[in-house]
């Protein structure tokens, strides 16, 4: 049954038990008409938008677990396995950046939250090394490379993430796009990016995008890797149980690919003289909840709705943090990304 199908069908059920008439209770054209009202695209509706997107919440809940990705991981390559936002914030100390001067302690090691991540603000240090009157803070739209906020695990023992396939979550996001649809992002996050040649860096942020029409049907997959970003039609993707697009991480990096091959084609992977993907059916990790069900593969921990930048949902206050996910390094590929909504991509589209 395809999935419209099974939320109609769900619909004319829950309103015959609602009437009380029991399952031989034939629907009333006016409450047929009103169950059609509440289902768009076979997405039950809930009247609410909390993240003042113009996209109904439960719409937005029901398209993030249609279309979440079937991830190959590199497993037998890579030791740098994905995580969360929280498993990673209660491992890492927060400290800011000072450009010529000793950075500073803010928040220690199991103190750091989503809530008092986003509320912090700090002096910029003279050329003397004393704090002066400029603040910056680790939320908003202002940024400055040199005096900044990081996130720093103490030791190594976290870039190696996590071992428990249940702490593996996915961030989606959802936002309208110029065909007259949606689309529908989903971000993965790594504790470590074990990039090629040194180009290595604490915390790593990875995405793709499904693109669906007005209808909601899909017209195609945004597929990032590295700084570069591919789109390919629904017909050029590969899909488990037709609606869940395949993704292929490649090693160390995690950037995402349309195939194996397509991954080890690349100068970034292959050029350094390795394949860096895999096709192995016990790699897959399954994003959604239930989804991996008695098949081989993991089951991930679920895909979370993380809303709007200025409107947050479920709790997830991280996307207003403007800062590095990571330490410092010398130079931009060798230092920590910034989240999802502070990367160009966030509203990817066309």
């Amino acid at each position: 049954m395809s999935s419209r199908n099974a939320w109609w069908s769900a619909a004319v059920i829950s309103l015959a038990v609602t009437a009380g008439c029991g399952p031989d209770h034939e629907p009333l054209d006016s409450e047929l008409k009103t169950a059609k009202q509440n289902l768009i695209a076979g997405c039950a509706t809930t009247a609410v938008d909390a993240d003042s997107d113009g996209i109904d919440d439960g719409v937005e809940s029901c398209l993030l677990q249609r279309h979440a990705p079937v991830v190959y991981l590199p497993t037998s390559l890579d030791w740098t396995r994905p995580a969360n936002v929280d498993w990673y914030l209660a491992r890492t100390t927060l400290r800011f950046s000072h450009d010529g001067c000793p950075d500073c302690s803010i928040l220690a090691v199991g103190s750091v939250t989503q809530s008092n991540l986003i509320n912090r603000s700090h002096n910029e240090k003279d050329w003397l090394c004393s704090h002066d009157s400029t603040a910056r803070y680790s939320y908003g739209s202002t940024w400055n490379e040199n005096e900044t906020f990081f996130l720093q695990p103490p030791d190594d023992t976290t870039h190696n993430g996590s071992s428990t396939p249940a702490d593996w979550k996915v961030y989606g996001h959802v936002y309208k796009n110029s065909l007259g649809g949606a689309n529908v992002q989903y971000w993965f996050f790594y504790a470590y990016n074990d990039g090629q040649v040194g180009f290595n860096h604490e915390a790593d942020w990875e995405h793709i995008n499904v693109r669906l029409n007005p209808d909601y049907s899909v017209a195609g997959v945004y597929y990032a890797h590295h700084k570069s970003v591919t789109y390919y039609a629904k017909a050029s993707v590969q899909w488990f149980d037709t609606t869940h697009p395949y993704v292929w991480a490649a090693d160390g990096s995690h950037a995402s690919y349309a195939s194996e091959s397509v991954c080890d084609s690349t100068i970034e992977e292959a050029g350094w003289g390795a394949s860096s993907c895999e096709t192995n059916a016990s790699y897959r990790w399954f994003t959604w909840a239930g989804g991996k069900g008695t098949l081989a593969g993991y089951q991930g921990g679920g895909v979370v709705n993380v809303g709007e930048k200025t409107l947050p949902l479920n709790g997830q206050n991280f996307i207003k943090y403007n800062s590095r996910w990571g330490e410092i390094g010398n130079t931009s590929d060798t230092s920590g990304v910034r989240g999802p909504s502070f990367n160009g991509n966030w509203l990817l589209d066309g």
